[in-house]
């Protein structure tokens, strides 16, 4: 996939928490994946492998909300900037280990992804305030 100098890309599974379907980023799938009766070994091990990777190699954003009133404050949403090139690239292995063991990955892109609550050099987070973001 290319991307223009301007496309942030995110990567989503699914969870269903009471009767609400939530988007969920990769890095919260990974545990539920290791847990799975079903995972290949195979799959286990590379996203082991990738947790120890992006462990070394991206920051925790150190905020999620700007705060605020009237609806906003909501948590932020990461996005990988274009620039994170080896990110993506194993963000797209994780997706496959992830999918071996059953857990659908989605990747979203935009050009706007809100209002920009911290960011570093691969990666941002934004408050999405009311935007809707589709694979």
């Amino acid at each position: 996939m290319s991307l223009t100098a301007r496309t942030y890309i995110r990567f989503v599974c699914f969870q269903t928490v009471g009767r609400q379907r939530s988007r969920l980023g990769l890095f919260k799938a990974i545990e539920d994946a290791m847990e799975s009766e079903h995972a290949p070994g195979w799959a286990i091990t590379e996203a082991r492998t990738l947790t120890g990777w992006f462990n070394a190699n991206l920051a925790i954003p150190k905020a999620f909300s700007a705060g605020g009133h009237k609806g906003f404050g909501q948590p932020g949403l990461s996005w990988f900037k274009p620039a994170a090139e080896e990110h993506i690239r194993r963000m797209h292995q994780l997706k496959l280990a992830l999918e071996a063991c059953g857990i659908h990955v989605e990747v979203l892109t935009t050009r706007d992804p809100g209002l920009i609550v911290w960011q570093d050099e691969y990666q941002l987070v934004a408050e999405p305030r009311g935007r809707k973001f589709r694979a």
